[in-house]
């Protein structure tokens, strides 16, 4: 089927260069499906952000290959004018340029920039039936409607807009700036949504839930109330029914599910025989039994994910989706049936094969996508960050914490009405904190700080580093770590001791402490990390930093996986560095020959300095004796890989 990514990948047809310098202002070259393309070609990507870290990578890594014929590179600027790119590299490649305006020539060519490339793909299919002019209404009004499906006009009562709102943050839709604006400049014209705070129902996907949760409780408690039993039209087996926007079929089917992914919480203190049916999934009357039908549609809807496209979009819905429910599943003692316990391990091993293939497949595309709207990295965080130009940002590192434990951390903030704004991002691989965390704390990829990159103790400078070099004075961002035990403090908080802190970095450690400790498996870190929520270190340094006049950010440098032991690895000095899940040898050779004697993963040189050669436990292996269990951390199980990146408001 014909893409606007045909287009681009004109510019790299045979006969092949092996340097291609490529201006690209609109960001195209980065999108996953080429650059999968791309590497299916043998061809790299770089782009020149900083001149001294490109010239570094550049050098080290492709200059030699380049000369040699070895290795094909895309080189990519964002820059129009070549001139002001370095001449040796205009004199050793070829040069191109790629633009937006050039395949939708009759769009308004600032809104058309805005749009991620996935929503170009709908564009595409469409374009050919424009008729509008260039001008940017015109645009806008087609990219609603063609593209996104949305049609402010139709909007008319508080009933249509809430129906519209549960699709948009369900599906999380991220509009370009100017659409959004659009809709909300429409929808606050209209008479009968004049009460509502349409701009932040729309803007804030937490706010909306928060707002949608109190609507529910109040309407729970209208129809319990209700004095005329009124046949509900939609259920045969229901009885009160109250005028409402829940009232719509179709409002109701999204409900439901929102309820079983914990984007809404059920209710206690009513009996389901005197409410609709359809109500139920939004009632709490057997807690336990209310579980298992939650971990019976996660498993399902997790199922349902898995046999569609894979993008690392679709991976980080998956990994949301299986953190709710290993966090359903770990919370139970032993209540479970023996086939869902025996479903729920089958599920997990299948995501975990497939998620494995894919990482060798894709994971090297990931560190070429753009921070913004969201990033994808966790080296990208603080750039992330940087642009949002907020007045203090503090950002928390829940060092070694998956999706499963974060599922319980939410769950515990959202019951003391902090509301979150969820995503998902990718450590960089090994998926250890001296490699990932320092990623995040230097803003670089792992390659950039080879000297360090077996310790941790250089992430305060890295940390005070960059936001130096993005006009922030050192003197004013702050870097703590070892945070977490014991009761909370605020003296001890840096950033909560002084005014004049614009930035803040904050390690707590606790969960990847209860990791190396767990003995129990992902069940008994369950019961401790209850525990630890219960004494409120995490909820008070929360609460204390908003009051504070921080914008809040919860992270995690790598998650954690349960692992049996295949045998320990006698290596002695030929080891750089060793994990119960990860080897980096000093020698190619010797990796390779353990991959080959053991059946273990040799992962290639993404990002990582060229001297460090890694070999990955596969599947649930772990380096130590047979028969041993452990939570350990290290490879590519997507609970290691695919960690948490959200913003909290107290």
């Amino acid at each position: 089927m014909a893409s606007w990514r045909d287009e681009i990948l004109k510019v790299t047809a045979e006969p092949v260069s092996f340097l291609y310098v490529i201006s690209d202002p609109d960001g195209l070259l980065n999108d996953e499906t080429i650059l999968t393309k791309l590497q299916s070609k043998n061809i790299e990507m770089i782009e020149i952000e900083d001149v001294i870290s490109f010239r570094y990578v550049f050098e080290s890594k492709y200059r030699k290959a380049i000369y040699n014929r070895e290795k094909a590179l895309v080189v990519r600027t964002e820059l129009e004018d070549f001139h002001k790119l370095p001449y040796d590299l205009l004199k050793l490649g070829s040069k191109h340029k790629i633009s937006l305006s050039n395949i939708f020539p009759k769009l308004s060519y600032p809104i058309i920039k805005q749009l991620s490339t996935t929503d170009l793909d709908a564009l595409y299919t469409v374009y050919q039936q424009y008729q509008g002019s260039s001008s940017d209404t015109d645009t806008i009004k087609f990219l609603l409607n063609r593209v996104y499906k949305i049609y402010p006009e139709i909007i008319e009562s508080t009933s249509d807009f809430i129906k519209f709102l549960l699709s948009y943050h369900y599906q999380e839709i991220q509009l370009p700036e100017e659409l959004e604006k659009y809709i909300i400049d429409s929808l606050n014209q209209v008479d009968m949504l004049n009460a509502l705070p349409v701009k932040r129902l729309i803007q804030s996907r937490s706010y909306f839930y928060s707002y949608l949760q109190d609507e529910w409780d109040e309407y729970i408690s209208q129809l319990h109330n209700e004095s005329e039993q009124i046949k509900d039209p939609f259920d045969a087996q229901s009885h009160y029914h109250t005028k409402h926007s829940f009232s719509h079929p179709d409002v109701r089917r999204l409900l439901n599910d929102l309820f079983y992914e914990n984007k809404l919480h059920p209710i206690k203190g009513y009996e389901k025989e005197t409410l609709p049916n359809w109500t139920h999934p939004g009632i709490i009357v057997d807690e336990a039994g209310d579980k298992k039908d939650r971990i019976y549609k996660l498993l399902n809807t997790v199922r349902e994910k898995l046999n569609g496209h894979t993008s690392y979009k679709i991976w980080i819905e998956i990994a949301k989706l299986y953190g709710e429910l290993g966090n359903l599943f770990f919370s139970f003692k032993n209540e479970l049936d023996k086939e869902t316990t025996t479903t729920f391990g089958e599920l997990t091993n299948q995501i975990n094969r497939e998620f494995e293939y894919w990482m060798f497949e894709s994971y090297s595309t990931l560190y070429n996508i753009p921070y913004y709207p969201s990033p994808v990295m966790v080296d990208r965080i603080p750039h992330y960050l940087e642009s949002l130009k907020r007045d203090k940002i503090a950002l928390i590192v829940l060092d070694g914490m998956n999706f499963i434990q974060w599922s319980q951390v939410k769950q515990s903030l959202l019951n003391n009405n902090i509301q979150v704004n969820e995503n998902g991002i990718f450590a960089w691989v090994p998926t250890l904190t001296s490699i990932s965390r320092q990623a995040i704390f230097s803003g670089e990829i792992p390659m950039m700080f080879s000297d360090s990159i077996h310790t941790t103790n250089k992430e305060e400078k890295l940390w005070k580093t960059f936001w130096e070099n993005h006009s922030i004075s050192k003197q004013k961002v702050s870097y703590q770590r070892s945070l977490g035990q014991g009761d909370f403090n605020k003296e001890q908080i840096e950033a909560l001791k002084r005014n004049d802190i614009r930035v803040a970095g904050l390690v707590v450690d606790t969960i990847d402490e209860l990791t190396h400790g767990a003995i129990q498996g992902h069940k008994g870190m369950h019961a401790e990390i209850d525990i630890w929520l219960k004494n409120n270190y995490l909820l008070n340094l929360i609460r204390d930093l908003g009051e504070s006049g921080y914008s809040i950010f919860i992270t995690s440098d790598h998650g954690n996986t349960e692992s049996y032991g295949n045998g320990r690895l006698s290596d002695g000095v030929l080891v750089q560095s060793k994990g119960e899940r990860v080897r980096i040898y000093k020698d190619k050779l010797t990796r390779d020959e353990r991959a080959d004697e053991f059946s273990l993963l040799r992962w290639p040189n993404i990002g990582i300095p060229e001297d460090m050669h890694v070999l990955l436990a596969n599947e649930n292996k772990a380096f130590i004796p047979k028969q041993e269990q452990a939570v350990s951390h290290g490879s590519i199980n997507i609970n290691e890989v695919i960690v948490p990146f959200v913003e909290v408001n107290p």
